[in-house]
C-alpha cells in the first residue's frame, strides 16, 4: 500500500487474512504512527518502508499496489510537485510488477 494512512488500511488486510503486505509512505512520521499501530495490534505480517520517493531495491515485484492519498499529498504540496509527481510514476513503475494491478484512490 502506498500511504500508510496510520496503518488502517494494512490491519484490516491483514485481520481478513491477507499475508506479505508492504506499507511504503513518503513522511517518516506517518510510518512511526503507522508502526505504533501495527505494534499494538500485534500485527507481525506487515513491513513498514520509507521514502517511496526513492525506493530502495527490495521493494519490487510487487502484484499490487494500492494508493489511498499519496499522489494527492505530493500533487497538492506546493514544494516542486511536479517533479515529484514525475517521481512518483517513476517509483511506482519501480516497484510494480510489469503486468501487476494499480488502484488509485484520488480526489484530483
Amino acid at each position: 500500500l502506498i500511504q500508510c494512512l496510520y496503518g488502517i488500511a494494512h490491519n484490516w488486510l491483514a485481520k481478513s487474512g491477507y499475508t506479505n503486505l508492504t506499507g511504503i509512505d513518503y513522511s517518516p512520521s506517518a510510518i512511526q504512527l503507522s508502526q505504533n499501530i501495527i505494534e499494538r495490534e500485534g500485527l507481525s505480517n506487515i513491513k513498514l518502508q520509507v521514502n517511496f520517493l526513492t525506493p530502495s531495491t527490495e521493494l519490487s515485484g510487487f502484484q499490487i499496489c494500492i494508493d489511498k492519498g499519496t499522489f494527492d499529498a505530493i500533487s497538492l504540496n506546493p514544494d516542486n510537485a511536479a517533479e515529484k509527481r514525475k517521481q512518483y510514476v517513476k517509483s511506482l513503475c519501480t516497484v510494480l510488477k510489469m503486468e501487476g494491478f494499480f488502484l488509485i484512490t484520488s480526489l484530483l
